[in-house]
Formats: C-alpha cells, sequence, structure tokens
C-alpha cells in the first residue's frame, strides 16, 4: 500500500497501570487494567460531538482520529478484546529511522535464527527511492543491536540499517511473512516488464533467491501486494494495480482477486473477487476465517478519495 514510512517501531516491556481518562472533558472508569503508553476511548463518549471541545474530521488521510488528544505514539483502545493482543506491558519505541528514506515499509518478517527483522522500502512513494528505473530494496536489522542500545539509552536509539544485495527477479517487494521453509517469503510488484512474482529468500548470506510463481496462465499479474501462509500449507496472496497507479507497471491485465498457490501441486486459482484494491491478509488461527483489507480511497499518484472503500 503506497505511503510514507520512515521509522521502525519496536516494543518493548514498562510497568503497568490502572487510570481514569477523558474525552471530551468526561472522566471515564475503563472497569479494567489500562496498559502504559495506551488509552481507552470509549465509543459511547463521542458519539455527539457537535457541542463538545472535539473537532469534526474533514479528511482521513490527514487527520487522524485521536478523541483524547492523547501525544503520540500510543496504543488507542476501542475494546478491550484488543488487551489480549496488546499484552499487559506494550510501548513505542523508535529504534531507527531515516527523515529522506522510508526503508521500513512494508514485509516485516522476524527470524529467529538470526535475531533480525527484515523489511521492504517503500515502492514508488515519494520517499521510497524507488520508481520505473528503480527498484526498492529490502533491509533488516539487528534486535540484539536493539537491545544492546535501549539497555544502555533511555531515549530515541538509531540502530544500523543494512541492506540485501539481490537479482532483478526480486522487483518492488510490498508483502512478506515467514520465515516459510527457512526463507523469507515475499512478493512483488514488478517494475517495467519485470512481472511480479512470488519468490523465497535465504535470510543468510548470500540470500539467494527462488521464485515461485510469475505468472497466472501465461499473463503477469498486476502487483502483487501481500502474502501468507494458510495452516493448511497453502499460499494466499492478493494482487491490486498499485503499479500502475504509481506509474512503475504498464496497464492491469486483471480485476483485483486474491489467489491461493498450493505449493505441492503448483497450482494457482482466484479464490475471491469484486475488490475495488485488495491489499493486506490475514487469517486467524484456526484458518477458518481470512481478514483482507481494502484499499480502494487509496489512488497512488492517481490521489486518494475517502469516498471509495476504506475496510476490512
Amino acid at each position: 500500500m503506497p505511503r510514507s514510512v520512515c521509522a521502525f517501531a519496536f516494543v518493548v516491556l514498562l510497568p503497568y497501570w490502572t487510570a481514569f481518562h477523558a474525552v471530551g472533558g468526561n472522566a471515564q472508569d475503563t472497569s479494567f487494567k489500562i496498559p502504559g503508553d495506551s488509552v481507552f476511548v470509549d465509543p459511547r463518549l463521542f458519539s455527539m460531538i457537535g457541542d463538545s471541545n472535539i473537532t469534526f474530521r474533514e479528511s482521513s488521510f490527514s487527520t487522524f482520529f485521536n478523541p483524547t488528544s492523547t501525544a503520540p505514539p500510543f496504543f488507542q483502545i476501542f475494546d478491550s478484546a484488543f488487551l489480549t493482543i496488546l499484552g499487559p506491558n506494550p510501548s513505542i519505541r523508535e529504534v531507527a529511522s531515516n527523515s529522506t528514506f522510508a526503508f521500513a515499509h512494508e514485509a516485516p518478517v522476524y527470524v529467529s535464527d538470526t535475531n533480525e527483522v527484515f523489511f521492504a522500502s517503500n515502492d514508488g512513494g515519494p520517499l521510497g527511492m524507488s520508481d520505473l528505473n528503480h527498484s526498492n530494496v529490502i533491509g533488516k536489522i539487528s534486535l540484539t543491536d536493539v537491545d544492546t542500545a535501549l539497555a544502555a539509552n533511555d531515549s530515541v536509539i538509531n540502530v544500523p540499517v543494512m541492506f540485501l544485495d539481490l537479482p532483478k527477479t526480486i522487483q518492488m517487494t510490498n508483502g512478506g511473512t515467514g520465515p516459510y521453509k527457512s526463507s523469507l517469503l515475499l512478493v512483488t510488484f514488478g517494475r517495467g516488464s519485470l512481472p511480479p512474482s512470488i519468490a523465497l529468500v535465504n535470510p543468510k548470506a548470500p540470500n539467494n533467491v527462488t521464485v515461485l510463481l510469475d505468472n497466472f496462465f501465461g499473463r503477469q499479474f498486476n502487483s502483487l501486494n501481500d502474502i501468507k501462509v494458510h495452516p493448511s500449507g497453502k499460499l494466499f496472496f492478493t494482487d491490486s494495480e498499485y503499479g500502475f497507479l504509481n506509474h512503475f507497471r504498464p496497464n492491469p491485465l486483471f480485476p483485483n482477486h486474491v489467489y491461493r498457490l498450493d505449493p505441492e501441486t503448483g497450482s494457482v486459482r482466484v479464490v475471491a473477487t469484486n475488490f475495488d484494491k485488495c491489499n493486506g491478509i490475514a487469517f486467524t488461527a484456526d484458518g477458518n476465517i481470512a481478514y483482507i483489507s481494502e484499499t480502494g480511497a487509496l489512488g497512488g499518484l492517481l490521489g486518494n478519495d475517502q469516498t471509495e472503500p476504506a475496510t476490512m
């Protein structure tokens, strides 16, 4: 999903606390403990804001919803069920940043063998340093370096970011997961005539690449956006037109679909249609439900339109 992101966030542990908070001047007891670096937002307290001190938003792109006026960064809790995901002691710390290069944009993958997090830089955005003539890059940071720096410094840290030297079969990486069979499992947008693809990348040097798929019955995909491994072992991935909308891919050849690849047989099937722009994908633990973000409102270089879909 094209956007500019130039900092990578790492979650660490801080003390636990209980609190009252205010929305529109009204104190609210949450009746459960709120972790640090978090606020609870009761939907009933902003259901009518016309006579409060909360300003109506004109844009969902430039104005973030923050009825508690809390200084970022923080976790916003709308339902206590989120605490089962957030845990009792969350914290947000900036650990690597670059104000001129969106180096950590998509496809975060943690590899326990090396204690490293891998990610892709922005593909086609203004801070991505990538376009029709230049691919984006895969970078990584060492969490050992992060732990060492955090232990020595309570303020902002900036650990080194290392970049992988990959062949031209990896063009404009946008989604990733893993490790899958000891490798990073990546999907790419493609660039120019170079096709979008699903590929395995060895997280260890020399970072050899194996392409699993680069076409659907002979036609190139539009721009593969995200991928996840279903508990069955099959690979589900999304395809949308963001490469075209950001002027580094030709006209789309398909509607924007969700596909399934059986890595054992090589069979590829369309499994979901009628999306404007299908984006991220994730499964419940049992694999019975797939959640897919619909980001039709994001139009790339054509601009954003908040009357278009922006949902799950």
